[in-house]
C-alpha cells in the first residue's frame, strides 16, 4: 500500500514538472567570454538540483571514507561489549545453577573486557570459592578492593561470608563490624553479622542484632524466637557455676521470655544441680501454671522442697490431667522422698501401667530396695485409677 502511495506521488509530481517545462518559454543566457552559452529555464532548474543532489552526496561520501576508522572502531567497541554482556549472562546463568567452572571461566572473559567490572569480579570470586579455589578467589577480590569506596561494602560483605563458609569466624566477624560502621541499615551485613556471632558465642551481641534484624523486617518472628532461646541459653549455661550469676542471668531474661518452657526447662536444670531447689520450684510451677509441659514436671519432682506442699500442688494436677505417666512418676518420687511406701507404690504401678519407661523401671528398683523384701506389697494390677488419681 505504501509502495503504491509513493508511485501514485511520483507520478503525478512528474506530470505537473513536464506541464511546467512545455508551458515554460523563459531561457537562461550565461556568458563567459568568449563563449555564450544560453539554455532554457527549465533544463537550467534541473541541472542546478540536479548539481546539488550530487554535490552532497559527493560530500557525504568523502565525509564517510574519513570517518571509517573510527566507526569501524566503534563497531569493534559494540561487539566486543555485546560479547562480554553475553558472557556476564552466561557466567551468571552458570554460577547460579551450579556450574561454578563455566561461571568463573565466562566472569573472567567478561571482567577482561571491563563489563560490569565488579559484578563480574563477585561472580568469579564466589565460583571459585565454591571450586575451593582460594587463591583465584583472593585475587579476583583483591580487583575489586581497587574499584573505589562504592565497591567497599560489598567487598566487605562479600568476604565475610566466604570466609564464614571457611569457618574463619573470628576474621569474618571483624569485617562484618567495620559494614556495619559503614552501613547500620544494612540487612545482609547484619544477617551474616548474627551468623559470625552465633558461631564465636558471642551471645549477647547476638541478641542486639537479632532486635536490630527484627526491626529492619531481616529475620522472621519464628527464626527470631529460636535464636533468642538458644542465645539465652547459652548464657545460662556460662553462669551455670554460680549461684549468684545465674540468678542474675535468670532475672534479666525478659519476661515473656522466661515462660518459654524450654528456656524455663533449662534454667531449672541449672538451678538443682546447684542446689537452689526454691527458684527452680518457683519458675517450675510459675511456667506449668500457664503452660503444662511434661519436661517441666519431670523437673518438678527432682526438686526438694516441702514435699507435702508439693504432693498436694501435684495432686491437684493430676484431677486435671488425669493418666499422665509423667505426672504419676513425679508424684511417686515425691512419696518416696516422704516415705509415703504405699502410695509411691500406687502412682508408680499406675505410670508404668500406661507407659513403661527406663526412669520408672530405675524407680521401681529405687523403691523396692529401700522398702526391703518384707514390706514390699505383692500385686499385679495399680491401685490407681490412671483416669482419675488415687482409688
Amino acid at each position: 500500500m505504501r509502495s503504491l502511495f509513493w508511485f501514485i506521488t511520483l507520478f503525478a509530481l512528474a506530470t505537473v514538472v513536464a506541464i511546467a517545462v512545455s508551458l515554460n518559454t523563459g531561457y537562461v543566457l550565461i556568458v563567459m567570454a568568449p563563449w555564450r552559452i544560453e539554455v532554457s529555464l527549465a533544463v537550467f532548474v534541473i541541472g542546478m538540483i540536479l548539481g546539488c543532489l550530487g554535490l552532497y552526496a559527493l560530500s557525504r561520501l568523502v565525509i564517510m571514507t574519513l570517518s571509517l576508522p573510527s566507526r569501524v572502531q566503534a563497531h569493534r567497541l559494540r561487539r566486543t561489549r555485546s560479547r562480554a554482556r553475553n558472557a556476564l549472562y552466561q557466567g551468571l546463568m552458570s554460577y547460579f545453577e551450579g556450574n561454578f567452572k563455566k561461571a568463573e571461566r565466562q566472569s573472567e572473559l567478561a571482567l577482561s573486557t571491563d563489563e560490569s567490572p565488579l559484578l563480574c569480579a563477585i561472580v568469579a570470586a564466589r565460583s571459585a570459592h565454591e571450586q575451593r579455589h582460594f587463591e583465584a578467589r583472593d585475587r579476583y577480590l583483591a580487583r575489586v578492593e581497587n574499584m573505589g569506596a562504592e565497591a567497599r561494602l560489598l567487598l566487605l560483605t562479600t568476604r565475610a561470608e566466604l570466609l564464614l563458609d571457611e569457618r574463619r569466624y573470628t576474621e569474618a566477624l571483624d569485617l562484618l563490624r567495620e559494614s556495619h560502621r559503614l552501613a547500620p541499615k544494612h540487612v545482609r551485613a547484619h544477617q551474616l553479622l548474627l551468623k559470625a556471632q552465633i558461631s564465636t558465642g558471642a551471645w549477647k551481641p547476638a541478641l542486639d542484632t537479632v532486635n536490630l534484624l527484627q526491626h529492619y523486617d531481616g529475620i522472621d518472628a519464628l527464626q527470631a524466637a529460636r535464636v533468642r532461646r538458644n542465645a539465652w541459653q547459652q548464657r545460662l549455661r556460662q553462669n551455670a557455676h554460680q549461684a549468684d550469676e545465674l540468678r542474675a542471668t535468670w532475672r534479666s531474661i525478659p519476661s515473656d521470655m522466661r515462660s518459654d518452657n524450654e528456656l524455663a526447662q533449662t534454667a531449672a536444670g541449672y538451678f538443682i544441680d546447684l542446689g537452689l531447689h526454691t527458684d527452680a520450684l518457683a519458675l517450675l510451677e510459675r511456667n506449668l501454671e500457664k503452660e503444662w509441659d511434661p519436661a517441666l514436671v519431670a523437673l518438678y519432682g527432682e526438686c526438694e522442697g516441702p514435699s507435702r506442699e508439693q504432693i498436694e500442688k501435684a495432686e491437684r494436677w493430676l484431677q486435671a490431667h488425669p493418666g499422665n505417666a509423667v505426672l504419676l512418676l513425679t508424684l511417686a518420687r515425691l512419696c518416696m522422698r516422704q516415705s509415703l511406701w504405699g502410695k509411691a507404690q500406687s502412682y508408680l504401678d499406675a505410670s508404668l501401667f500406661i507407659e513403661s519407661s527406663r526412669e520408672g523401671q530405675q524407680l521401681k528398683a529405687q523403691l523396692a530396695e529401700q522398702m526391703g523384701p518384707s514390706r514390699t506389697p505383692q500385686r499385679t494390677a495399680p491401685d490407681i485409677d490412671p483416669e482419675y488419681g488415687a482409688a
